[in-house]
């Protein structure tokens, strides 16, 4: 028989298999979020480029009364349809002016910024989200304790949606703090409506909105609206990623509801039923098209104050039209009325296309990795 010294040295204490163990479930959640991170990043930028000629459209419809005025862009443009425009331009106006006076390559405009920072934004997000998740599961947990009169499963339930709403608002302001000045080089390179090298205000692309802004303003300039956007991303992404978790999750529940059903009602043939815990691609392309287009829809006006604040970085501050966010909305609404919150809403709905083909892709993408 072995003595207690050899248990004592064969036999590891608790406390250090413990550590193992936890080290152990670390390693693989560093895995799944580096798998997160480069599934989104792919995703993210196959997505962005697929409807970056719609999403300039967008832009320029959504902006089109920035180029009036002061703004630099019309003085450079001057000749453009688009900077000559009354305000009520249509899609198909700004999509011919953009083909016939700046080439086809000219969709792509600004795109480059625009898949580093969707590449990064998206990447981050789903990681973020994941780690978010975890992270607020301790406190939710404690309102399970809490006296209620729903169920313990409904309150579970309940308790998931929840955590996929916050862990997706809070990965969205995470991002846009770090990114925010991609996507203002992203803006205005898409609104650089110049033809040639000696009409574009920005020839040299991204260095010289970079150049130009940090010389006029600082860091200040690349952040205008940077307060507004953080508000508007964080309730769009809650609503965007965490609203497909939330209803994805729900239509597997009603899926294994109704098997359950079947399998009551027709116990014989029920049996030889084997349920899948997962959606088709038609099914979570659905849900990815229908929370895409409500996301963008409820946030659109805030989209269009934080992009004309982007329009006034680099201008001297009495030529500057808004003060600030409310001043813009005040303004706007004023002057526009509501319609002026949603100038380009329809090539942003045809472009949510991108959205729900960037949730999609990220799930195909996640599995190939």
């Amino acid at each position: 028989p072995s003595t207690s010294l050899e248990k004592g040295v064969l036999e590891q204490p608790p406390s250090f298999s413990h550590a193992v163990e936890k080290r152990k479930k670390y390693r693989a959640f560093l895995d799944s979020s580096a798998k997160d991170a480069l599934a989104g990043a792919c995703a993210g930028a196959f997505a962005k480029t697929a409807v970056a000629p719609i999403e300039r459209v967008k832009i320029l419809l959504q902006l089109q009364n920035s180029l009036k005025g002061n703004s630099a862009s019309a003085v450079k443009g001057g000749s453009s349809t688009i900077s000559l425009g009354n305000g009520r331009l249509t899609a198909m106006q700004v999509w011919r002016s953009v083909y016939n006076e700046q080439g086809v390559l000219a969709f792509w405009r600004g795109n480059t910024p625009n898949v580093l920072r969707q590449g990064g934004t998206t990447a981050l997000n789903f990681m973020l989200m994941d780690w978010y998740k975890q992270a607020i599961q301790t406190p939710l947990a404690y309102t399970l304790k809490l006296p209620s009169n729903r169920s313990p499963e409904a309150r579970k339930k309940r308790r998931a949606r929840l955590s996929s709403f916050l862990s997706g608002g809070l990965a969205g302001g995470t991002t846009t703090t770090f990114l925010y000045p991609i996507e203002f080089l992203r803006t205005r390179l898409a609104m650089d409506i110049g033809a040639t090298i000696e009409t574009r205000q920005y020839p040299r692309g991204m260095r010289d909105v970079f150049i130009s802004t940090w010389n006029a303003d600082g860091v200040r300039g690349l952040y205008q609206g940077y307060g507004i956007a953080l508000f508007g991303v964080v309730v769009y992404r809650a609503l965007h990623l965490g609203g497909y978790d939330a209803v994805k999750s729900e239509l597997i529940h009603r899926k294994t509801l109704s098997l359950e059903y079947n399998q009551q009602q027709h116990s014989t043939k029920a049996r030889k039923i084997k349920f899948n815990d997962t959606l088709t691609i038609g099914e979570r392309f659905a849900v990815a098209q229908i929370v895409s287009v409500v996301a963008g829809t409820m946030c659109y006006p805030i989209d269009s104050v934080r992009r004309r604040l982007m329009m006034q970085a680099g201008e001297p501050v009495e030529l500057r039209r808004y003060r600030n966010s409310l001043d813009c909305f005040r303004k706007v609404m004023t002057q526009e009325g509501i319609r002026g919150f949603y100038l380009g809403i329809g090539p942003n709905l045809v472009r949510s296309f991108g959205g729900a083909l960037l949730l999609v892709t990220y799930d195909a993408f996640k599995v190939m990795i």
